[in-house]
């Protein structure tokens, strides 16, 4: 005998829901009240920054003069804005106030982001779920440090003389974009402003405000006039715009020859015969830039008396450096002359023409002429200083020179201010005859001018024919610091052309010019107090150094309680003294050099208790990098009187700051993370100042989706997708350069990533770590860049597990070192017929019996007899729902069993002499169940009434 058993397996689909939900007993449900919410005043439209208000309304028997009350404490509601609950990028400052008449309960928030939003206002203890409201946000005024200012066009070369364009793109304080269409008029408040590298300002011509463009800029133009690299400066309200300064690059314009000046080497045009004519050409367009380029310029020499022009030989043009041009020639005759610099072709001369020049006949050697005296030696401000020039030519024999051909210059290094000397002759030349020493009697004053020139009053003498060989130069330098002095005749620089440098000291302190310049008049007891003098010399000179000649006293008659302590200098002149009072009370001090006293003496100064005083302590803050934070500066400072006001603040660098009395709300700039601070200052009921510092932690956001599939589909027991890896997850963070992590897993499977795009060695997946989780290693962790990560997120594959299909959640959970995100993408895994199975042995040994004999006994059997399907576990209809089709058949002999009356319109009868199967044509229903006896029994069935019915199949032969 042979039994055989066939199994046809028949998904019926379909899916249905049971919901639950524990339900609330009427007299729980009347305790509990009801609640309305409206905007304040119907006003659901606000500026951001400012304050938005809603009304909250007790319902029914709870209002007020209602018989029923309840716990207010226990009312907590939430606001969700755009998915986000509580503060976030949308609104901030999230309060509530529940407290006096319920009429004036209201809840606020300061809403930060432009749009059209609906809030979302929930409570779990009361049940409240209220979605009806809605409000509109619009800008705020123009804060400058937040907008953006650009070149139009990007474009930052210019031309000398060409237009350019500025745009800014106006932003409130939150960084929301204002448009033409707000009502802000707050925009002419923008400055515009050049300068070099170097600080030193360059020219801008024209400026004009243009107002708004077509892209919804507001734009400046100017002219660009001075050429080089620069930086614009783009500012409003005391503050720099972000971008500002803009870097661009200015080039010279064509030359324009009127424009060109020349000026004569060493500043002189009295020329030595047989020395060489030197003349710098400035080659300038027309806003004065220097042109580079070797322009060619045309030059004669015209004799002064004749007026008749001179042939010169060796006129030579040659570049000396972009822009400049070195005109030179040998001067052979003596006499007086002009020289033109001009475009022939254009009729057009340069700048400041003729050039007048004498050639002088001399015989001055720059060598072996001799200069020395005292005051070429370091010497005291105010103090005549005197040396000597002895002109010699090149066989060391006195040459003498017209007193005007002499020309000295005395220059302070570090400001270029000059000291006019005066000039005596020693020995004086009738001819070529000496005449003896000049006295010389009452030095006359000395003068203070810009930098030498030809001016002859400089000279003492009043013959500007006289000639000598030997001259006293004396003058007084009244201004302290380093000096440097050269020496000409005519065009020739002696001392080999080296200057001599000495120093002018400060002179003697001035007690009336010095004085006590800084002292508070308030100070606490038992600190450290400075005072603050300022040491002068007639001149206004600085003195250093005199530290030890200062000193602090005290005039009261308890001086007891009074510590001082040494000056120190400040090295420019001022030095800080110290002194500690003990007690309280007044006292008066003076401060003096020497033992002479300074002015004022003496001054007050009124000691109080440390109480007295404002004291402000640094604050700490931490706001993520797309929100804003309100807080209250004053909070943990101390003032006297319970009341104190802010006077004064600082911008912080990174983020806009605005003050609402004693509150600040400080909202970094976009993109910005890491550390800001500002300082502010705090006034007193008594008008004592205090400082405080406010240092401000903006901290990076866990790194977001910013895109990422809506629902994934995958095959169950398959790699989906089966090449390369699910689009659409792009993660976004600040620090592109942080190591991020994100960790991957699903509920119902295993996440990796597709080996064949790992393959191709992209140079990210060199910063890339991938590596299982703890537990049972069912996550994968991706650590790296921002960058690397999004590569790696491209190539992710899914596998559910063994049989699973129906829905799954893939969870991603990326985290940085401020905080984890998390985000769930839905998973739908299409499920594949798989084929039932039968745990049956080969063959079985029944004994013979006339009632018929139980096929699997589990008295009698040892091994396992069942029907299943591995697609059971994970049918989303239940066990219930999932139906077999279950055929038993033997090929001799009758089986019975006992059926389920449910069974009836699916089950087929094999007869003991037919070959095909039949429906059931008669049956008697027992207990709803009914017997069969046949060859062959089919039916369609639960796995559990399969199993049932296998379980008691009796086999007759």
């Amino acid at each position: 005998m042979a039994i055989h058993i066939y199994t046809l397996l028949s998904l019926l689909v379909s899916t249905s829901f049971t919901a639950s939900s524990s339900s609330i007993a009427q007299s729980d449900e009347a305790q509990k009240p009801s609640f309305a919410f409206s905007w304040l005043g119907d006003n659901n439209t606000f500026e951001a920054g400012g304050i938005a208000i809603i009304n909250i309304k007790l319902l029914g028997n709870f209002e007020s003069g209602g018989n029923l009350t309840f716990d207010k404490n226990l009312l907590g509601p939430t606001l969700t804005v755009n998915w986000k609950t509580g503060n976030s990028s949308y609104i901030s400052g999230v309060s509530s106030n529940f407290e006096g008449d319920p009429s004036n309960w209201r809840i606020f928030f300061t809403p930060i982001s432009v749009g059209i939003f609906n809030v979302v206002i929930t409570d779990d203890h009361f049940g409240i779920l209220d979605s009806s409201l809605h409000f509109q946000v619009i800008p705020g005024r123009v804060y400058p440090s937040a907008c953006v200012a650009s070149w139009m066009g990007i474009v930052n070369e210019f031309v000398a003389g060409t237009k350019a364009t500025v745009v800014i793109h106006p932003k409130d304080a939150f960084g929301n974009n204002i448009s033409s269409t707000s009502k802000e008029e707050n925009l002419h408040i923008f400055t515009v402003s050049a300068f070099f590298a170097n600080g030193s300002m360059a020219s801008l011509l024209n400026v004009t405000y243009m107002g708004w463009n077509k892209l919804g800029y507001v734009s400046f133009e100017f002219i660009a006039a001075t050429s080089g690299s620069l930086l614009l400066h783009i500012g409003g309200g005391n503050q720099t715009l972000n971008g500002s300064p803009l870097p661009f690059k200015v080039t010279p314009g064509q030359l324009d020859v009127s424009k060109c000046e020349a000026e004569w080497n060493f500043g002189t045009n009295s020329l030595q015969l047989f020395s060489k004519m030197e003349l710098f050409i400035h080659q300038k367009d027309q806003y004065g830039n220097l042109v580079p380029g070797m322009y060619a310029f045309d030059a004669q020499v015209v004799e002064k008396g004749t007026n008749l022009s001179i042939p010169v030989a060796d006129l030579h043009f040659e570049e000396v450096v972009p822009g400049l041009q070195l005109l030179t020639s040998s001067e052979m005759e003596p006499g007086n002359f002009k020289l033109m610099v001009y475009d022939m072709k254009q009729n057009k001369s340069i700048s400041k023409m003729p050039y007048d020049f004498t050639v002088f006949v001399g015989y001055c050697d720059g060598l072996n002429s001799i200069i020395n005296g005292s005051g070429l030696n370091n010497s005291v401000a105010g103090e005549v200083a005197k040396f000597s020039v002895y002109l010699n030519d090149i066989y060391q024999y006195p040459s003498p020179v017209e007193l005007e051909r002499l020309q000295v210059q005395i220059v302070r290094v570090t400001d270029s201010y000059h000291v006019w000397p005066s000039i005596y002759p020693i020995q004086i030349f009738n001819g070529s005859e000496p005449t003896g020493k000049l006295s010389y009697g009452a030095i006359s004053s000395i003068e203070i001018a810009p930098a030498p020139s030809l001016d002859t009053n400089n000279i003492s003498t009043g013959n500007m024919e006289v000639q000598a060989s030997a001259y006293d130069v004396i003058y007084t330098p009244e201004k302290s610091g380093m000096y440097e002095i050269n020496v000409f005749c005519g065009n020739i620089p002696l001392n080999g052309g080296h200057s001599f440098t000495k120093e002018v000291k400060a002179g003697e302190v001035d007690i009336s010019l010095s004085g006590v310049v800084k002292f508070a008049p308030k100070v606490p007891k038992l600190i450290k107090n400075e005072v603050l003098v300022q040491l002068l010399d007639s001149f206004f000179n600085p003195l250093l150094s005199q530290q030890s000649r200062l000193k602090l006293e005290i005039g009261s008659v308890n001086s007891s309680g009074f510590q001082t302590w040494m000056f120190v200098d400040n090295g420019n002149g001022s030095y800080v003294g110290n002194y500690l009072a003990k007690d309280v009370g007044t006292y008066e001090l003076c401060a003096s050099f020497d033992g002479n006293r300074f002015s004022p003496c003496p001054f007050g100064v009124n000691v109080y208790s440390s109480e007295y005083f404002p004291k402000a302590y640094n604050d700490t803050i931490s706001v993520w990098e797309d929100e804003s934070i309100a807080f209250d500066a004053l909070a943990n400072d101390y003032f006297a009187g319970g009341n104190a006001s802010i006077i004064e603040f600082s911008k912080p660098d990174h983020g806009s700051l605005l003050q609402y009395g004693h509150l600040f709300r400080y909202t970094p700039y976009k993109g910005f993370f890491g550390n800001d601070s500002f300082l502010y200052t705090m006034s007193d009921v008594n008008g004592n100042l205090a400082t405080g510092v406010v240092n401000i932690s903006v901290l990076s956001i866990p790194p977001q989706f910013v895109s990422f599939p809506s629902l994934l589909e995958a095959t169950e027991d398959m790699i989906s997708p089966r090449f390369g890896g699910f689009p659409g997850f792009v993660l976004r963070y600040s620090d592109v350069m942080e190591n991020i992590s994100v960790t991957l897993s699903a509920q119902s499977g295993s996440v990796f990533l597709s080996p064949m795009l790992m393959q191709f060695g992209q140079p990210l997946w060199n910063g890339l770590s991938v590596n299982k989780g703890d537990g049972g290693a069912k996550d994968l962790i991706l650590q790296g860049s921002v960058e690397a990560i999004n590569l790696a997120l491209q190539s992710i594959q899914y596998l559910g597990n063994e049989n699973f299909s129906g829905d799954d959640i893939i969870q991603l959970s990326t985290m940085n070192r401020n905080g984890v995100n998390d985000l769930k993408v839905p998973v739908f895994v299409e499920p594949v017929n798989d084929p039932p199975f039968i745990n049956v042995p080969e063959f079985i040994i029944l004994k013979s019996d006339g009632d018929g004999s139980l096929i699997f006994d589990r008295d009698r059997d040892k091994f396992k007899f069942s029907v299943g399907d591995p697609d059971l576990l994970n049918f989303p209809g239940g066990e219930s729902q999932f139906v077999v089709t279950f055929s038993m058949e033997v090929t001799s002999g009758i089986l019975v069993t006992n059926l389920p009356a449910e069974l009836t319109n699916s089950t087929e009868l094999k007869l003991k002499n037919s070959y095909q199967w039949q429906p059931l044509q008669t049956f008697v229903t027992i207990s709803k169940h009914f017997t069969v006896r046949a060859k062959g029994v089919r039916f369609r069935g639960t796995i559990n009434e399969c199993n049932s019915i296998m379980q008691q199949l009796l086999y007759h032969h």
